[in-house]
């Protein structure tokens, strides 16, 4: 099993030009920081109006872990969606918790990270724009 998984992946070497295309891995590894960017500018105003009232949302450039096993601490230029609690009289760290108890119990869970008070959404794994976009009325009845 062990040889027949890595000659799969061999052949897919044979084929530089579509290698980026048939090995999601490398792939999403390679992908430019300038899609990344456009992706989050696209997709930001839709989800700000999804949370209007309740939390802000801006971009910011941040640095994504490749891994923690044979690269632990290489990491990739990225940019991610912020979210931060709008400002009210609760503690915002119970409405930030409950956002993303909202985001991960979407049908395709959203994972982000919680840093600076705030969750951030690293946009270089998202691979289905569409999808991401047509849960966000599903973000209310979480």
């Amino acid at each position: 099993m062990t040889l027949a998984a890595l000659e799969a992946v061999l052949r897919l070497h044979l084929n530089p030009e579509t290698l980026r295309d048939t090995h999601t891995g490398l792939g999403l590894l390679t992908r430019a920081y300038e899609d990344i960017r456009a992706a989050d500018e696209r997709l930001l105003p839709p989800l700000a109006g999804s949370l209007a009232g309740e939390a802000l949302v801006t971009l910011s450039d941040c640095h994504t872990q490749i891994g923690s096993g044979s690269l632990p601490v290489d990491r990739l230029p990225s940019v991610a969606l912020v979210i931060s609690p709008a400002p009210s009289g609760r503690g915002s760290g119970g409405r930030l918790k409950a956002l993303e108890k909202r985001l991960r119990a979407l049908p395709n869970p959203v994972i982000g990270r919680v840093q600076d008070g705030a969750l951030w959404l690293d946009l270089r794994c998202l691979t289905d724009e569409a999808g991401f976009l047509s849960q966000l009325p599903s973000l209310h009845s979480c």
